[in-house]
């Protein structure tokens, strides 16, 4: 495969926004439940809020996560800091807090568990949101550990990063929307792909590795789907499930 550290030589499933549905998403406390259950790979999502803070946060809105309103490109960090994130999850995770993208890579680092990061920019952040994190990627030491992948819907922001830190790992999030020339795969010459599991075909597969490229399946729900995929012959998958989809599942 093109991926300057493939994930073939480690497990191949991939805990989503950290903790899966068991723990809050994109959350410390989320990547410590993944290693618990014995993950090795965990993804989480990354924006960053008005004065340049990376978090992490799925959606632009904090109200979902949060119950707070507002949207994270247009707040400062002290005004999102200390937001609960635990609450829905039960008592154990009450005063769960957003946390950074330090925190998060500090947490991977301590406990040896490699971060698939999801950099999701606002309109005009792309290029900053790669600086910001490659900066905080190095002053980790995450670049020469645990071999981040880092990983974008945005082409521009993935031509940014392929310009800054030619040496990364990258990987193109392919939107459900698009079709295989639509994604533009091939300029941006990433070393993964993440295809929801309802796209995927054995003679997908088959054309993404003829040209170099690792595939991992997303959207798994149940081992049905993660089955499916397997026998497609995909390199990994991302799921949420990971109660009923262990790290060990293929």
């Amino acid at each position: 495969m093109l991926e300057n550290q493939s994930l073939a030589s480690r497990q191949k499933v991939i805990s989503h926004r950290t903790g899966g549905i068991i723990a809050p998403e994109n959350s410390l406390a989320g990547i410590r439940n993944a290693r618990n259950l014995g993950f090795q790979n965990v993804h989480f999502d990354v924006r960053l809020t008005a004065d340049g803070v990376p978090i992490l946060l799925t959606n632009e809105s904090l109200d979902l996560t949060t119950g707070a309103p507002g949207l994270i490109s247009e707040l400062f960090f002290d005004q999102i800091n200390g937001l609960d994130i635990g609450s829905d999850y039960g008592n154990e995770y009450i005063g769960e807090k957003l946390p950074t993208l330090y925190q998060a890579l500090s947490t991977c680092t301590e406990l040896e568990i490699r971060p698939i990061i999801e950099l999701k920019p606002s309109p005009g952040q792309e290029r900053a949101i790669v600086e910001i994190s490659i900066d905080i990627l190095e002053r980790v030491g995450q670049e020469k550990s645990l071999f981040p992948l880092i990983a974008s819907e945005s082409a521009l922001t993935l031509t940014t990063l392929m310009n800054i830190a030619p040496d990364a790992t990258r990987g193109l999030i392919w939107n459900d929307k698009l079709t295989q020339e639509e994604s533009g795969y091939e300029k941006l010459m990433c070393h993964c792909i993440f295809i929801p599991q309802q796209l995927i075909t054995s003679q997908l597969v088959e054309t993404l590795h003829q040209k170099k490229h690792s595939v991992i399946a997303t959207n798994i729900n149940d081992s049905i789907e993660a089955i499916n995929v397997i026998e497609h012959k995909v390199d990994a998958l991302v799921t949420a499930q990971i109660d009923a989809i262990g790290p060990y599942f293929f």
